[in-house]
């Protein structure tokens, strides 16, 4: 494409991602982090996918071909999964309340990947590398603000303090992580000159110091291990290369070491080891048992929550008690294949495995250390190792996405190629040509404006429903609080809550009528079932089926024999 469409996806790609990472609603929407997010990707999703048709005829596909084939197969399987899995249409389109990782999201970040890797030159990636130092420093100011107990806003957070603009302290200390391998990388450039080498320095400290805060050791392996990687590549292009092997050998060791740890083995398993290592353990089976099941079209997208009380063991169920659930597998490809089956997970394999591919052939032939290049890779490296141990939310989703399709297609445009000498031209038609190369074409502008219309459009509907069902709670108007059970997109949480609040306020008769066809839409419901069998206006027979359901739902459940 033209400098100026690539010069262009460079900026789309870099205020999509520090938006969706930055934004976040908690004066307006009820869900505060996930829907603003949701619409940010959406609509940087689509507005990258209407610059793409616009400048589709000057796309050269040769190179490209595997990397067109691979996300073509991800979208194709990805809509098979929508129509034939046969689960809540809502839940799936626009993802689970809380996640917000339904097709509309992975459609995004498809979009987004492709529209990196087409555009990825230097350019593009050296602002796509700072747009992650201002996220991230930005993101370490506030968790400064947070840790100190000045946070303008009061979230409700049983956890750390400490959540940054992810709503999660292991999301807030991951992304820290992801800023400092950054830092360092950039730290170690040999044309940084002293005072900013000092400030970067300082800054890593501080970014340490905020994961600290987070009390979430995501964080610090995240760091560990991207400075890890950082190193390795300085090393072998520097003049102390001999110091490679024994460097992987003690690298690998710390590996394995840290692994072990945290299986509760070892050394370091008192430093590392934590209870929730067990509990993931238990989604991550239940999450394997939905696969196994499911092979083909998973259980439908987002929708782990309801097959998890399912799927899980029965010592699962008793361990820490049969109402503690979860509505992730806390592992991506596990959630992946549980929600879209084994075919969708290979291929995201492969497309990961296209980027490290990339990954390292580049830096195989580069002589001298690219500090952009190589931390964006260390970035891409870490994102994946978290991705074992912790779900898809859509703030750092959206990093590890953008930057696979960066790694594949700016090895592919860096590759020698023997071009031709430009013609002799006059220093005035050589202006010409540069200030033509340089104009955005009308239709560029007009497939951004379309494409981000459009997703704004479809993006912004969860967003909209919780901004009315924040309003419908503050207003203390009890019709439109009972509206605001059927508000487009329908979630079952926000119904939940209105039946709950509707019977416990002496408004049965209301709560009824809402509880009974939300049973019909959330079929796979068990918080649907559980608040219809509390419900007072239930017929015998109601009650009897809700009861039905909830043991189907929830078959190792001791309190429904």
């Amino acid at each position: 494409m033209k400098k100026s469409e690539t010069a262009l996806i460079g900026r789309l790609l870099s205020w999509t991602a520090v938006l969706a990472t930055l934004l976040v609603t908690p004066w307006a929407s009820y869900d505060p982090i996930n829907v603003p997010k949701l619409a940010i990707l959406v609509a940087g999703g689509f507005a990258a996918l209407g610059v793409l048709l616009a400048n589709r005829a000057d796309i050269s596909k040769n190179d490209y071909r595997l990397f067109f084939i691979l996300a073509s197969g991800f979208f194709i399987h990805l809509t098979a999964v929508l129509i034939f899995s046969g689960t809540n249409v809502y839940q799936e389109f626009f993802g689970a309340s809380g996640r917000s990782t339904g097709y509309l999201a992975y459609v995004a970040l498809l979009l987004l990947y492709v529209c990196a890797g087409l555009s990825a030159n230097i350019e593009v990636l050296k602002k796509f590398f700072w747009s992650l130092h201002i996220a991230g420093m930005l993101s370490v100011a506030y968790g400064l603000l947070q840790a100190l107990g000045l946070d303008p806003a009061n979230w409700s957070n049983p956890y750390s303090p400490v959540i940054g603009f992810l709503g999660n302290p292991n999301f807030q200390s991951s992304f820290i992580g992801f800023t400092g391998i950054a830092i360092f990388s950039n730290s170690l450039s040999s044309k940084m000159k002293i005072y900013v080498r000092i400030f970067n320095y300082l800054f890593l400290f501080l970014c340490v110091l905020v994961i600290k805060e987070t009390d979430s050791q995501q964080g610090f392996l995240v760091l560990l291990g991207g400075i890890a990687i950082v190193l390795l590549m300085w090393l072998r292009q520097s003049t102390i290369k001999f110091l490679t092997i024994p460097y992987m050998a003690i690298a690998i060791l710390g590996t394995l070491l840290v692994l072990a740890g945290s299986l509760n083995k070892g050394p370091l398993a008192f430093l590392i080891y934590k209870q929730s290592v067990t509990y993931r353990g238990d989604y991550w089976r239940a999450g394997w048992k939905m696969t196994v099941e499911h092979p083909i079209f998973g259980i439908g997208l987002d929708s782990y929550g309801d097959w998890y009380r399912r799927a899980r063991s029965l010592e699962a169920t008793l361990r820490r008690g049969p109402e503690i659930v979860s509505n992730a597998a806390h592992n991506v490809l596990l959630d992946l294949s549980s929600t879209g089956g084994l075919p969708l997970v290979a291929i995201y394999l492969l497309m990961m495995l296209l980027s490290l591919r990339a990954g390292i052939k580049f830096l195989a032939r580069t002589q001298n250390f690219d500090p952009i290049f190589t931390g964006l890779f260390a970035v891409w490296v870490a994102y994946q190792a978290q991705s074992i141990i912790s779900l898809n939310q859509l703030g750092l989703a959206i990093w590890g996405w953008i930057i696979s399709g960066l790694l594949v297609g700016y090895e592919i445009n860096s590759r020698a190629k023997s071009d031709a000498l430009p013609p002799k031209n006059s220093r005035r038609n050589k202006s010409k040509v540069d200030l033509k190369s340089q104009r955005i074409r009308a239709s560029s502008v007009l497939g951004i404006s379309l494409g981000m219309t459009v997703g704004l459009i479809l993006g912004m509907q969860p967003l909209i429903a919780s901004v009315k069902y924040k309003s419908a709670i503050e207003s203390g108007n009890s019709k439109a609080y009972m509206d605001s059970a059927n508000l487009f997109p329908k979630d079952f949480i926000r119904i939940v809550q209105v039946v709950q609040n509707l019977e416990n306020y002496g408004f049965s008769n209301e709560a009824i009528e809402i509880a009974r066809p939300a049973s019909r839409i959330f079929p796979d419901s068990f918080e649907i079932w559980n608040v219809y069998s509390q419900l007072s206006k239930a017929s015998p027979e109601e009650l009897a089926l809700a009861l039905r359901q909830m043991r189907r739902l929830d078959p190792n459940n001791p309190n429904l024999k």
